[in-house]
């Protein structure tokens, strides 16, 4: 074609049918309308449009052309658009994440299939965008221009699981873009679905968020799928009758921030959501869902479902959710952007042990050293929510600390992680430590002409084993009772030393440690008759054993 006829040659595009329907086979022809130029001839425009040249003498058929050779300057021929030439053009690979197996140019005939973790975005020659997710095999049949007209031919063959389109709007006339599964074809004309093929049970799903989609089988007839509605190709081809898809979950009780490596969301039960067997579950970074970083299904649970995704870095996140019926069909979307600050990572706490139960005033605090952080700080609490910490400790440089003269009670401690420059990472998970009083010590015992005494101080319903040894390993125990009061008086021994030892039981069963050991004296003293010690001025008088 010359740059004058290029100049003023013009495409339209005819449609004869007030309401055509949706598939290709049924639309109003497609035709082009040429502005002719001196020189033009229809031996020449079969040359330079025609896909078979010969076809000249039919344009002039529709034309009611009588002379082939002489066409008036500026005559408007209508050439159908199924007769015109083609020329393959590649569509264009927009974003890939994980496994994604594509060749460097998509031309036609060429195939992309993508891994566990894999999505793909693809555009074709009509502006459709195909999202191709995880575990899923597409072809591309059909991919097209018509040349010096806007008119394109792009269609696609899903072997296996999902893909997820917005359909370019087909021009009136225009076929629009279809796709095939192994059970049918879904034709659109601008509109926003989605496909799945099945292998167990063979069978093809379409789901319609927008617009109108018109699905056909093997077997005669032919669906139009409303917005808000789905279907199913048997392996037969048959298609079953459109079905509402299941309604947009309620996400307004999900956690908006994320401060753990491992993401979790749990799905409360849904009211008005009958049906529903699993949900469909991705996490992206775009409101389009084109660089999709985590897609799952799970299960539906009564008593919750719930949702995890690992391995995403900090940052701002989109998380879409649909329920599932028991037709595989997934429903309506439902959106809930959330922030995810899980680093730097909180420290692993060592000591105390959760609910561990520590005797005394002091408290030593211990845990593991993060390579991220430049400092760690502490939180503790006498109540679980940290409304007002009791003690608050920051810049800990060191991976332990001491906290000194605490009360016997019920405490609640937290750290994060601080890195150098400043930026605080989340609490970590609470841990709970009980402080009782010391264990009671035996006071300086009371050692009489036939006996000795010792009596302490214990809290109500408590009991206590009080041991007795001549050495202060306690090997050899003189004595060892459990004993309800807080006293106990024991015949005197035979003179010497002896150490003594206690230990309290609380109501609950629970068992305190052994106090300190301490030591008393016994003298051997001179007696009387009736067996008491003789005294010299109020003391015992000590006699050589």
């Amino acid at each position: 074609m010359t740059a004058s006829l290029r100049a003023v040659c013009v495409a339209v595009l005819v449609s004869l049918g007030a309401a055509a329907p949706l598939t290709a086979a049924a639309q109003a022809p497609l035709e082009h309308l040429h502005v002719t130029v001196p020189g033009d001839t229809l031996i020449g425009i079969g040359r330079q449009l025609l896909a078979e040249p010969r076809r000249w003498r039919a344009v002039a058929r529709l034309n009611r052309i009588a002379n082939p050779d002489r066409i008036p300057v500026g005559a408007r021929l209508r050439i159908p658009v199924a007769w015109m030439r083609t020329e393959p053009r590649p569509a264009t690979l927009l974003g890939r994440i994980g496994t994604v197996q594509a060749p460097a140019s998509l031309d036609e005939g060429s195939e992309v299939v993508t891994g566990d973790d894999g999505h793909a975005v693809i555009r074709l020659v009509d502006g459709t965008v195909l999202r191709l997710r995880p575990r899923s095999r597409l072809g591309l049949t059909e991919s097209r221009v018509v040349p010096d007209t806007p008119v394109t031919r792009a269609r696609a063959r899903l072997g296996s699981r999902r893909v997820e389109i917005d359909a370019a709007p087909a021009r009136g006339g225009e076929p629009g873009f279809r796709i095939d599964t192994p059970q049918g074809v879904l034709g659109v004309r601008g509109t926003q679905f989605r496909v799945a093929s099945d292998t167990e049970p063979p069978r093809s799903r379409g789901e319609v968020t927008e617009g109108v989609v018109a699905v056909s089988g093997g077997a005669p007839g032919e669906q139009r799928v409303q917005a808000g509605f789905g279907t199913v190709i048997d392996t037969a081809g048959r298609v079953a009758e459109p079905v509402r898809l299941l309604p947009a979950p309620d996400l307004a009780t999900l956690s908006r921030l994320q401060e753990r490596v491992l993401v979790r969301f749990v799905l409360p039960t849904p009211a008005g959501m009958a049906g529903v067997v699993a949900w469909r579950a991705q996490v992206a970074r775009d409101a389009r869902f084109e660089q999709v970083l985590g897609d799952l299904r799970v299960a539906h649970r009564p008593e919750g479902s719930e949702l995890r995704f690992a391995g995403l870095p900090d940052g701002d996140y989109l998380l879409r959710v649909r329920g599932v019926d028991g037709l595989g069909l997934e429903g309506l979307d439902a959106d809930l952007p959330f922030r995810l600050k899980a680093r730097p990572e909180p420290p692993l706490p060592s000591a105390p042990a959760p609910r561990e139960r520590r005797f005394g005033t002091r408290v030593e605090f211990g845990w593991a050293a993060n390579a991220d952080a430049g400092s760690y700080r502490l939180q503790l609490a006498t109540e679980p929510t940290f409304a007002a910490p009791l003690r608050e400790l920051d810049g800990l440089r060191s991976t332990g600390t001491v906290v000194e003269d605490l009360a016997p009670g019920t405490y609640h401690w937290r750290l994060r992680s601080v890195r150098p420059d400043g930026d605080l990472g989340p609490w970590g998970d609470a841990e709970q430590f009980e402080l009782r009083p010391a264990p009671p010590l035996p006071p300086k015992p009371a050692v009489g002409d036939h006996g000795v005494r010792f009596a302490w101080k214990g809290l109500p319903g408590q009991t206590f084993d009080f041991q007795m040894a001549a050495d202060p390993a306690f090997g050899t125990l003189l004595l060892d009772r459990r004993w309800a009061e807080t006293f106990i008086e024991i015949p005197r021994p035979a003179s010497g030393r002896y150490w003594v030892r206690l230990r309290a039981i609380d109501p609950d069963g629970f068992v305190g440690p052994f106090g300190g050991a301490q030591f008393f004296d016994v003298p051997h003293c001179l007696r009387n008759g009736a067996g008491d010690c003789v005294r010299a001025g109020g003391e015992p008088v000590v006699t050589t054993p």
